[in-house]
């Protein structure tokens, strides 16, 4: 967009702030909302019953903002009630543990474009206690993608994208889109929206860190320190889900979803093998074999664009050792794949879900 243009394009932004028992982060959010430098913004916050502080924190902001108090319905119900709230062009959902940094907003409005479904920007990772880490989400913000993404993600199983907070989406893609399925998407709704968004307009990517990811021990997006199996099934099914939410939108849409179109993207198959290396009595997926998620893995790496050289060399050797070796060693090296401070002493585990999605 040009600057004479820009300046004439002043939408209303709605943020959304979906929170649930974060009284200690919640402040913070709301704050780095109305903080925002671009005029034109609306905040809502919407508490999906949370049990504790968080209404007194959120109603000593008065009229500040636009408080919903609801019983917890999960993540889509948050989505949902903010949206049907919000009267925004552009709408952001940002996460009640996350941050916009105060030019978010503005520097939204003027990468948008009329054909753009979503913009997406870089996320810092902070500690709890919101000292910066040093690490940012995508691990690789040169490989965002931009544009017409439709065909590259039907071929890769997906694109490089960022969590809920990194991203801001065209209301007549919303319209599209939600309400979403309140049983189904308890977690991870925004993951429906970000892989549906791009097949209802351009993806708007800004390489630059814009918002803040909280890094800490309730975080439901991040492996930690130690491997929880629980966590990879999780990551699993949320797949799938995705999956399922594509395939049902291609079914109105006619688009061709592949039959292996999950399978397609190699940090989906690396979940896979670790679950089923790390709790092979637990894996959700009943005829996955060692061998086969080695194959299937290694084909992706080397047909992923995202990749460079040196990542698929690293991909290759950790699919063939995490599937070939006994499971004690086995396990060993899914941690070195998934745990960053098993490669580099002490770095945070902020960097976990990174190295297993990005290159």
């Amino acid at each position: 967009m040009k600057p004479a243009q820009a300046a004439q394009f002043e939408p209303l932004v709605s943020i959304i702030i979906d929170n649930y028992n974060y009284a200690r982060f919640i402040g913070a959010a709301i704050d780095s909302a109305l903080a925002q430098s671009y005029a034109r913004v609306e905040v809502i916050v919407v508490d999906d019953g949370s049990t504790d502080n968080s209404r007194e924190v959120i109603s000593s902001y008065g009229d500040k903002l636009s408080a919903i108090f609801k019983p917890n319905g999960g993540h889509a119900s948050a989505f949902n009630a903010g949206f049907r709230a919000s009267r925004g062009s552009i709408v952001m959902f940002l996460d009640a543990d996350d941050s916009l940094l105060p030019t978010a907003v503005e520097e939204v409005v003027s990468a948008w474009h009329p054909a753009t479904a979503k913009a997406q920007f870089v996320l810092a990772h902070i500690e709890a206690d919101g000292r910066a880490l040093g690490t940012v989400v995508p691990y690789s913000p040169a490989q965002m993608p931009d544009g017409d993404l439709r065909a590259s993600i039907l071929e890769a199983g997906g694109y490089v994208g960022v969590p809920t907070s990194g991203n801001a989406f065209a209301r007549k893609v919303l319209d599209r889109i939600l309400p979403l399925s309140e049983p189904q998407w308890r977690q991870a709704a925004d993951t429906s929206l970000e892989i549906i968004a791009p097949f209802l307009g351009d993806v708007v990517s800004i390489r630059k860190s814009l918002g803040c990811y909280r890094v800490h021990e309730a975080n439901h997006g991040m492996l930690g320190d130690a491997l929880d199996a629980r966590k990879l099934r999780v990551k699993i099914i949320i797949d799938l889900q995705r999956e399922w939410a594509l395939r049902e939108f291609g079914h109105s849409s006619g688009i061709t979803v592949p039959h292996d179109w999950a399978a397609r993207e190699p940090a989906h198959l690396k979940y896979r093998l670790a679950s089923l290396r790390v709790d092979p009595v637990h894996h959700p997926m009943m005829d996955d074999r060692p061998a086969g998620l080695m194959l299937m893995g290694m084909k992706s790496t080397w047909r992923s664009r995202g990749y460079n050289l040196k990542s698929k060399i690293f991909h290759t050797l950790w699919f063939a050792l995490a599937a070939l070796l006994p499971q004690a060693s086995a396990v060993k090296i899914v941690r070195l794949g998934l745990i960053p401070g098993r490669r580099r002493a002490k770095v945070s585990a902020a960097s976990a879900d990174q190295l297993l999605s990005e290159p």
